[in-house]
């Protein structure tokens, strides 16, 4: 039990890590795309803001999306393979971000359309470090030794 405890944290740290570095290619395009244009391309702190609210988003998804679409994903798939943890976590993930999305900028007063997008987008940007969570969930099970596992769990 805590063998696999252990691997799906692993997994869900590296969810997070991938999430900041996401945002942070997001915001280089984002940046790219300002200065091409000649627009206002934000304050000097603008970058490394994103970086840490990047960061502290990540750290609040970890128990609230990453570790519950990859349990939920290793119990669907039991004994599966990984395509099939892949979908599963990556469905999950999807749906857990668009509701959390929807429901704060429902809260925040957006309106229902602005909302619905927000959803969406919110749902895209987690499927790769779900995907990355499934996949060294998946790997680091394979590098424990089998005697380990056995007698743990």
């Amino acid at each position: 039990m805590f063998v696999k405890a252990g691997q799906h944290l692993v997994g869900a740290i590296v969810a997070c890590l991938a999430f900041v570095v996401q945002s942070t290619v997001i915001y280089a395009g984002l940046l790219v795309c300002a200065v091409v244009a000649d627009a206002d391309i934000g304050g000097p702190l603008a970058g490394p803001f994103l970086v840490l609210l990047a960061g502290v988003v990540g750290v609040v998804l970890l128990p609230l999306l990453f570790l519950p679409a990859g349990v939920i994903g290793e119990v669907a798939a039991k004994r599966g393979r990984l395509l099939t943890k892949w979908l599963v976590a990556t469905a999950v993930a999807g749906a857990l971000a668009m509701v959390y999305v929807f429901l704060a900028a429902m809260v925040t007063g957006v309106g229902i359309a602005h909302s619905l997008l927000a959803s969406l987008i919110g749902a895209l940007t987690v499927l790769v470090p779900t995907a990355l969570c499934v996949s060294v969930s998946h790997g680091a099970l394979k590098l424990i030794p089998s005697t380990l596992r056995n007698a743990h769990g």
